[in-house]
Order: C-alpha cells, then sequence, then structure tokens
C-alpha cells in the first residue's frame, strides 16, 4: 500500500536519484584522482567539473564569466595574459554587459586582464576577493600546457563566426557546446535543445554528461560518451 503513494514514490525516486549522483561523482573521481589538470572555462561550467570530481579549483576560471569577445582574446595569447597583472576597470567595454550588471543583485568586480581582457567576476562582492582568489587559483594551474582544457558554448550573442574562430584556435584540448546546426569540427558537441543556445554553466554542467565525458577528456581521451556513460548520465 505503501508503493501507491504518491509521496512515498516521489521520496524513493529522490533517493535513487541521489544515490546515482554519487555513483557518478565517485566513478568520475577515480578516473582521474591522479590527473593534473586546468579547465579553462567561459563560465562556471569548469567549476562545476571540479565539484563533480570532489577536486579544489586548479583554475581561477571560478565564479565568473568572459564574453565571447574577451574569452577569444584570451585565448589568442594564453600563457602571456595568465601572467599579466590583474586590474580594475569601472565599465566594461561592452554595453550588454554594463546592462546585465547594472540590473543584478551587486555590480560585481570587472577585471582587466593585461589591459586587453575583462574578466566578469559575477559572483564576487569586492575586487580585492576577486583578486585574492585569481592569483591563488593561477598559482595552481598545471605548469605543463598539455594539460590545459579549453571549453566554450554558444552563449551571451556568440556568432557563427566566434564558434568557427575557437574550432581553428590550435589548443590542443578543446570542447564546444552548441545547440546549432551549423557549426563542426572535432571539439564540437551538439547539445540537442530546441533553443538558440545551451543553458547557463550550472545547467550546462548537469546536461553535458549525457552527451560528453568529461573525465574521459581530461585522461586525454575525445570526451566522446560512451553508450554506458550515456545510459548512466540519462537516469
Amino acid at each position: 500500500m505503501h508503493w501507491s503513494c504518491p509521496q512515498a514514490n516521489q521520496r524513493l525516486l529522490s533517493t535513487v536519484k541521489k544515490w546515482l549522483q554519487a555513483l557518478r561523482r565517485r566513478m568520475a573521481h577515480h578516473r582521474v584522482k591522479n590527473e593534473n589538470f586546468a579547465v579553462v572555462s567561459n563560465n562556471c561550467w569548469g567549476a562545476h567539473v571540479y565539484q563533480n570530481l570532489n577536486r579544489p579549483y586548479a583554475s581561477p576560471f571560478v565564479g565568473l564569466f568572459l564574453s565571447p569577445t574577451a574569452y577569444l582574446r584570451l585565448l589568442s595569447n594564453f600563457p602571456a595574459l595568465m601572467v599579466a597583472p590583474l586590474e580594475f576597470r569601472v565599465e566594461s567595454e561592452e554595453a550588454w554587459i554594463n546592462l546585465q550588471r547594472a540590473g543584478h543583485s551587486h555590480r560585481w568586480p570587472i577585471g582587466w586582464l593585461g589591459r586587453e581582457v575583462e574578466v566578469q567576476f559575477m559572483h564576487y562582492r569586492s575586487e580585492a576577493e576577486a583578486k585574492e582568489k585569481w592569483q591563488r587559483r593561477c598559482q595552481r594551474m598545471a605548469r605543463d600546457q598539455d594539460r590545459w582544457f579549453f571549453k566554450f558554448d554558444d552563449r551571451d550573442g556568440c556568432t557563427k563566426e566566434q564558434l568557427d574562430t575557437f574550432v581553428r584556435l590550435p589548443q590542443k584540448n578543446k570542447v564546444l557546446f552548441t545547440t546549432r546546426r551549423d557549426v563542426s569540427g572535432e571539439c564540437v558537441v551538439r547539445i540537442p535543445l530546441d533553443q538558440p543556445c545551451v543553458p547557463d554553466g550550472l545547467e550546462l554542467s548537469r546536461l553535458s554528461p549525457r552527451f560528453f565525458d568529461a573525465a574521459d577528456w581530461l585522461k586525454g581521451g575525445t570526451g566522446h560518451s560512451k553508450p554506458w556513460t550515456r545510459w548512466l548520465n540519462c537516469l
């Protein structure tokens, strides 16, 4: 009789989902536990990779985002810019960011990396906090450039030209998440949603494992999902 109770069924389903999530995290952690890597993400998708693997943030790209323009500018000269000084500016050079920032719960700090690239510290309250965590996490980054992993997506008004630019970049380890059908390349992972772009970094981190195996990618693989990983992440 208890099994027919909707509330009992809901509690059971919730328990099973939590158990499966814990199982997925343990399996992923075991697969990459000895790997040293830095995830360079244009938004918080990368932070959730570390969280799912139960690993400390070994990258400063946490709690922030970069516009498509800023991110591609960063990647065009990445090693040099990552050792450049981090300053701050009052307003963004991009009008849409100023509008979004004005309507946010607080006016987040805008970093100015090497006076070339804006970094939007959206989840930080002060410049001091943003700078301290940026510098501390930069120190944790893998020194081997082959262990840098670059993620991009089609949000924030990203154009096809910008997506194609990312595909052509020489970085070894790349992944591009998009809902578009007119973008192709070995690094492209299409998310089959009927909408103009992928969801935000948090939601994408929940959705992407159905189509992309981050643990395999971080171990030097392609990240192409295998049947068992797709099945496990669809449960």
